[in-house]
């Protein structure tokens, strides 16, 4: 019996995220030729299969680890500053002036729901590292609880980008993959996926990598499990077929 592919939850396990399986059942609606089966996908539809596991099981855990000790240093900065866990709507910090950013209150304190343009009303106080990191994000973007499965790499890749704490290098090849592979992924034209596609797609991957603040044996660990992953992906694939 075919092995069931998983879900992806805390990114440690082998599996396909269900954003994945989602694609595979528009494939599969959009195109009665292609069953449901993996290895009916074509290789621009296994290439970009491969990517997005690669995107979400690997990249992802990665900045995580990354992004929570800054984004933790900045919340404990601005709560000397700016007393940003007891501010009111007359006090509350409306810009960060270092990344020239306006700050996002909709999605903090369920805000924009329970009051909705009537900001005088909103709860401005910053409880913790997740409030904050809403600030910096669209408010459907915004993570709900934690930097677990509800914080997508969509989120975590704006944060990097959006609040001037990361370093010039993680930033722009964040904003490398944000707009070389996450959108294209997202926003899917199988015709796109080709050798040179697949191949740029892994480049920019291992360049963020190199960039982050972890050790090089942990950096040697994710970029030898991106590479195999690019040279040995069709097969893993046929695990879960």
């Amino acid at each position: 019996m075919a092995a069931k592919p998983p879900e992806v939850r805390d990114g440690t396990n082998l599996s396909i995220p269900l954003k994945l399986q989602d694609k595979n059942d528009v494939i599969s609606d959009k195109h009665p030729e292609v069953t449901a089966k993996l290895s009916a996908l074509d290789d621009r539809q296994k290439r970009w299969l491969i990517v997005g596991i690669c995107l979400h099981r690997i990249i992802l855990p990665a900045l995580r680890q990354y992004i929570v000790p800054i984004l933790t240093d900045l919340y404990n900065e601005l709560i000397l500053k700016q007393n940003i866990e007891t501010q009111t709507y007359q006090t509350h910090l409306t810009r960060y002036a270092p990344a020239n950013t306006d700050l996002n209150y909709e999605a903090v304190n369920n805000n924009k729901a329970t009051y909705g343009n009537q900001r005088a009303k909103y709860d401005y106080t910053i409880k913790s590292v997740v409030d904050l990191s809403k600030l910096f994000l669209p408010t459907h973007m915004a993570p709900d609880t934690g930097f677990h499965e509800t914080c997508d790499i969509s989120a975590l890749l704006g944060l990097i980008i959006n609040t001037g704490r990361f370093p010039l290098s993680v930033s722009s090849c964040a904003e490398n993959v944000r707009s070389g592979i996450r959108n294209p992924w997202v926003h899917c034209n199988f015709t796109e996926w080709d050798d040179v596609k697949y191949s740029h797609s892994f480049q920019l991957m291992e360049q963020l990598v190199k960039t982050l603040r972890l050790s090089s044996y942990e950096i040697n660990e994710i970029n030898n499990e991106l590479r195999e992953w690019k040279i040995n992906g069709n097969v893993q694939i046929q695990i879960y077929d």
